[in-house]
């Protein structure tokens, strides 16, 4: 069949098919399925193994079974409320007998007639010494040598209110039985010689219908090599027109060695090594694009100045992406902290910024005089043009995606590219998600950082908590409060900020406190903010606002009540907020259940960035530690970056491999059209 026919059948709407219609075709757009070729795709959440078949005396209470006996006789009974009713069918094997339950189904008991054969399949109990199953699947078995057509490795499907799991399974096979040899190649022949891949027709078969276990893996191995295959040729051939464009020459010049010099304290062995690694990349002429990883409080802020500092030496312009303003705040000042008293501009744009003062930073940009502009999205605007923009540096890199990032690096000729997180990465993820980039890891702290301990208290222990933060205030410390909420919502027994504050100001008068929260106006989120840098404030109540961005030394406490609804990545973010002063940090997790949770022991147990990352990956998964939609995990059907790290590795070998030997052009069809689609996607 030729590719133009293929994609036509593969492209016909669900709604012409026979037994879908209207009704079911709005339901299943619900799931994002529109087309022959998106069900093709749409592989099963789960597998039911049937193979198995019982007889009801070799029935276990509890274990799914299927059972294949005749009906003895139906017995319906009504209940209470309009046209509810109860449909008992009794069955036997010759062994025993088995109670099938049914509620309120329609002419159940004209199919479940008398001497009846069918099979079953369905969880039992042991009721009275006869075992019942309750809502059991079931086909009437028109020949007594016939294979129930349920029985085997059965799929099941991710479905909604409306689509029987029976008739998903039944349209599903259809279209697979009829369309998956018509699913075209992406991979090119030597890849699926090498790694000894099964077809792709064969493999979407096998996903929906496979004949064993051992066939299963090999049709999931097959699907997840592709979509990471396609994953790292397309930031293969990203890394690679970066590599072969110029960009500004960075240099180690005055302005570098004096803000270095400048510094009351010694930079770390990890961050010379990271800041030798940048300026060695930008000695080539050539973007850099470097991921620099740390822990919470590991001095990636002064490694991205120092850098900074270098490219002002060359005379080119920085931009500084932040993904709240209370960071892009943080970042700000502390640029101009150590660059403007050597002469380099530096300013902030946020949303809400005055007329005037946004007039003189777009001016600034453009002019020239503004060597360092931070901001959030309002950095992405149009309406900010750089003369010279040398550099995009972007701190928590994982809350942007790369369309954000596409667009400030189109304002530049091609300018370098410096990527922060403080949310730990195993490195195989971070090589599979971050194959465009080189990756900087600062293993250590600075000298001086008291460690933080951690502590899971119960609501009981309240009282305790409060003379012990009373005690901590008035020895000199300052305390944060996290909320996993603003407002109170009816029914929920989650605390909010806004009453845990007022609560608070009664049980502590003499404290001064003050509250942040994202709802609130800039201005007074930022006056809440300096407060407490400077005392003013002892004690600020807040939500996760407070997550990264904030930089108080003299902030001892905190406390962080619901802990149960945070990942542990983002948990480790807010105790980094204590602890970056010379005493020792507290971190209280004020829990619902301080003794029944595993997670919790878990973070409490380290200090360790990197060990509670793998910790949250295994309880989360990927997409909730990186963003998912932001490095093509959104695309992932199969793929499962924690399970399948050796493939991800032999795929990115096998890209770059390709895309050096072969290049795109070499490429089938199918697959040029896909990363073409990927990249124009990013760019747009």
């Amino acid at each position: 069949m030729d590719r133009k026919t293929a994609e036509k059948n593969l492209s016909l709407p669900l709604s012409a098919l026979k037994g879908v219609g209207q009704r079911r075709s709005a339901l299943l757009e619900k799931l994002g399925l529109r087309t022959v070729e998106d069900m093709l795709y749409l592989f099963p959440r789960r597998y039911e193994d049937r193979r198995s078949v019982k007889k009801i005396t070799e029935l276990v209470p509890g274990a799914p079974a299927v059972v294949y006996a005749t009906v003895c006789g139906v017995d319906v009974r009504p209940l209470p409320g309009r046209g509810r009713r109860l449909i008992t069918c009794r069955l036997s094997d010759g062994s025993g007998f088995l109670d099938a339950v049914w509620f309120n189904r329609r002419g159940l008991e004209n199919t479940l007639a008398k001497d009846t054969p069918v099979a079953l399949y369905g969880t039992p109990s042991l009721r009275s010494s006869v075992f019942e199953m309750t809502e059991p699947e079931f086909e009437v078995v028109k020949d007594k040598g016939e294979k129930s057509p349920f029985a085997g490795i059965v799929p099941v499907y991710p479905s909604t209110e409306g689509l029987p799991q029976k008739w998903f399974r039944g349209i599903a096979r259809a279209l697979v039985e009829q369309y998956h040899n018509q699913a075209e190649e992406e991979l090119p022949s030597c890849l699926i010689e090498k790694n000894a891949l099964m077809p792709i027709s064969r493999a979407i078969y096998e996903m929906h219908m496979p004949e064993s276990p051992e066939s299963w893996k090999e049709a999931r191995r097959r699907l997840a090599y592709g979509e990471l295959f396609t994953l790292q040729l397309t930031l293969a051939a990203s890394r690679k027109e970066r590599a072969e464009s110029s960009a500004v020459l960075l240099k180690r010049g005055a302005l570098f060695e004096a803000m270095t010099a400048s510094l009351p304290f010694s930079l770390t062995a990890s961050q010379r090594r990271v800041i030798d690694e940048i300026f060695a990349d930008g000695a080539s002429g050539r973007p850099i694009s470097r991921l620099i990883q740390g822990d919470v409080g590991s001095g990636k802020t002064l490694v991205a100045i120092a850098f900074a500092a270098g490219l002002c030496d060359s005379g080119a312009q920085c931009a500084v992406l932040a993904p709240t303003e209370v960071l892009a705040e943080q970042l700000h000042a502390q640029t101009a902290k150590y660059l403007a008293p050597l002469g380099v501009g530096c300013a902030l744009i946020k949303s809400q910024l005055p007329a005037r003062e946004r007039r003189a930073v777009l001016s600034g940009a453009a002019d020239g005089s503004l060597s360092v502009v931070t901001g959030t999205q309002a950095l992405l605007s149009d309406e900010i043009k750089f003369k010279n923009l040398g550099a995009v540096i972007i701190d928590e890199q994982q809350r942007f995606g790369v369309r954000q990032r596409a667009r400030l690096l189109k304002s530049g000729a091609k300018p370098h590219l410096i990527m922060m997180s403080a949310t730990p990465i195993p490195r195989t993820m971070a090589l599979t998600l971050y194959g465009d980039l080189d990756i900087s890891v600062i293993e250590d702290k600075p000298a001086g950082r008291a460690p933080v301990e951690t502590r899971i208290i119960g609501r009981d222990q309240l009282a305790k908590l409060l003379r012990f933060i009373a005690a901590e205030i008035l020895s000199g410390g300052r305390v944060y409060w996290i909320c996993p909420r603003v407002e109170e919502d009816d029914g929920s027994d989650l605390p909010a900020a806004v009453k845990r504050f007022e609560w608070l100001e009664k049980k502590l008068p003499p404290v001064k406190m003050s509250l942040i929260h994202g709802q609130m106006e800039s201005a007074d989120k930022e006056a809440a903010i300096a407060g407490f840098r400077s005392g003013l404030s002892q004690l600020l109540v807040g939500t996760t606002v407070l997550e990264v961005g904030v930089d108080v030394p003299e902030a001892t406490v905190i406390v962080i009540e619901s802990p149960e609804r945070y990942g542990l990545s983002q948990l480790h973010q807010l105790r980094g907020r204590v602890g970056r002063g010379t005493r020792r940090g507290l971190c209280v997790l004020l829990s619902l259940l301080p003794e029944d949770n595993e997670r919790l022991r878990i973070f409490a147990s380290t200090n360790d960035g990197f060990e509670i990352a793998k910790a949250d990956l295994e309880l989360r998964g990927a997409g909730e530690i990186t963003g998912t939609a932001q490095h093509g995990l959104a695309r992932f059907r199969v793929a499962d970056l924690q399970k399948d790290y050796l493939l991800a590795e032999t795929a990115r070998d096998d890209a770059r491999e390709f895309l050096e030997k072969e290049g795109l052009e070499a490429l089938p069809c199918a697959m040029r059209e896909k990363i073409a689609a990927m990249r124009a996607e990013e760019l747009s």
